[in-house]
């Protein structure tokens, strides 16, 4: 009855008469032409489409799950066999088809059995052919190509560092901000390395040498830096916690303290650049102990364009003191949101599982009915497509690395835990890799430093070895760009190249 169908449809089309030959036959201003577009619009509507959910910017973790899931847009996958599926001869030995069965009329599901191969490197392709039951639909076949990121070096920094402060700037080039030898010492360097180019070029020095500071970045593309501390280790004398602020303007290569200080001291803290142009910073260690007493409960707002300083209600304040925590700035609903931290430096401190909101409008603090599967400080929280909120990483009591991996959904105020990873990652770096993949870099394995590279798919719910970096590294920094995540630092390691883990 289709088939019947099409073929009237297409003597209908051929039948038109064009007495103009120039005239396009599908002008919708004519009723030929309307008609052969409507008409050819009915016959297009059996092309058979097949996709996957990965995009270009996805790790294919299907090499690691064994388990690749295709979407069709007609209700055709009980036509697809395993007869139907080829893999591109460089693979033919590592990636082996086992089965082609459907999930339901628009899902086919293609199981592998892998080799034990620790490399992927060269890019896979799936060829499949059509069915020949499948007669009543047009499908001329598809090509599934998959690539796969891996490591090299693009360039050098400055200097051989760790601990460095870095943000990525909105035309792709990455900022770096003071740091620690590999000597011990703190530095005073600003610099901005071009991926592209593998060039950095050095901007004129902070006032003082730093580490730990808190950083973000304004619309029009400035970037603010504040706070941190001038020794590596813990301050051991109130005047080596920063009160300073500086702006930092990628563009010009200018580097500017602000004649605004913070009204309090602070390291471990947060620093949020507001739609406005203001600034938010919450929290941290601002005067010399390991004790609560050391740290802050309270939040400071610096309105750039009025050049003040004022801290916040007490109303507003953490119910204890806050050290170490993360901050996200959620513009739409103008508020902040914050994750993990302490209460004071010593190992038997209060860590936090709660997730707490800051009402920028009303100044109202609130604690969110979500509590977290687990309590740390120095998390890395990171929002991935389907509304959820990763929480990663950190320190628990003890100062033991966290290996646990949580999402928190607001909608329903749902966490959950989805596996843990496979070593502890102290000093480690955690940076999205796509919409739904985050990779985590290096890191201490209780004694011994890492040069693992561990990828967690969130759709697939998984975590998994995917490779090594050029150097095994801590206190490092891992940067999201256009190309892959770019790695550099470690402060005991005389090194200034950066690596690049990225797709060609």
């Amino acid at each position: 009855m289709r088939c019947g169908f099409n073929l009237l449809l297409a003597l209908l089309l051929v039948h038109c008469n064009i007495k103009n030959t120039s005239q396009n036959i599908f002008d919708p201003t004519t009723f030929a032409g309307g008609t052969a577009a409507v008409l050819s619009t009915l016959v297009s509507q059996d092309q058979v489409e097949i996709n996957s959910r990965y995009n270009p910017t996805d790790y294919p973790s299907f090499v690691k799950t064994e388990i690749l899931d295709l979407d069709l847009n007609r209700p055709v996958a009980i036509h697809f066999a395993k007869n139907h599926f080829r893999i591109s001869e460089n693979y033919k030995d590592d990636l082996v088809l086992r089965d082609v069965f459907p999930l339901s009329e628009n899902k086919i599901r293609v199981l592998f059995s892998v080799s034990s191969r620790s490399e992927w490197r060269d890019p896979i392709s799936i060829f499949i052919q059509k069915p020949d039951s499948m007669d009543n639909f047009s499908f001329s076949g598809k090509v599934l190509e998959f690539k796969f990121p891996y490591p090299r070096y693009i360039g050098n920094i400055s200097e051989a560092k760790g601990q460095i402060t870095t943000i990525p700037l909105l035309d792709g080039r990455i900022l770096l901000v003071g740091g620690v030898s590999i000597f011990g010492n703190t530095l005073p360097t600003v610099e901005i390395f071009n991926p592209e180019l593998g060039t950095s070029t050095v901007l004129p020095s902070l006032s003082k040498s730093l580490t730990g500071m808190a950083i973000c970045s304004d619309p029009k593309g400035n970037v603010y830096v504040s706070g941190g501390k001038t020794t590596r280790v813990d301050p051991s004398a109130d005047s080596q916690i920063n009160d300073r602020i500086y702006r930092i303007n990628g563009n010009n290569q200018t580097v500017v303290e602000l004649p605004i200080p913070m009204q309090r001291r602070r390291v471990g803290h947060t620093m949020l650049c507001l739609s406005n142009g203001d600034l938010l910073i919450s929290g941290g260690q601002f005067r010399v102990g390991s004790d609560e007493n050391a740290i802050s409960n309270d939040h400071e707002y610096i309105s750039i364009q009025n050049g003040t300083s004022t801290l916040l209600d007490s109303s507003a304040n953490f119910p204890v003191n806050t050290v170490f925590h993360f901050a996200a700035y959620d513009e739409n609903k103008q508020r902040v949101l914050f994750f993990g931290g302490k209460d004071r430096l010593a190992v038997y401190a209060l860590y936090s599982k709660f997730i707490y909101s800051l009402d920028l409008n009303s100044k109202s603090f609130n604690t969110l009915p979500a509590v977290l599967p687990t309590s740390r400080s120095n998390v890395t929280s990171i929002s991935v497509s389907g509304g959820d909120r990763l929480i990663l990483g950190g320190v628990t009591g003890s100062g033991v690395g966290s290996r646990s991996i949580e999402s928190w959904t607001e909608e329903g105020s749902i966490t959950k835990t989805h596996g843990f990873t496979s070593r502890i990652k102290n000093g480690s770096s955690i940076a999205p890799f796509s919409n739904s993949q985050v990779l985590y870099t290096g890191g201490v394995d209780t004694y011994y430093k890492s040069g693992i590279l561990e990828l967690y798919d969130h759709i697939e719910k998984k975590n998994f070895i995917v490779d090594t970096m050029m150097n095994a590294r801590s206190e490092h920094s891992a940067i999201q760009t256009t190309k892959g995540i770019v790695i550099f630092g470690d402060s005991a390691l005389d090194d200034t190249r950066v690596e690049l883990y990225g797709k060609d």
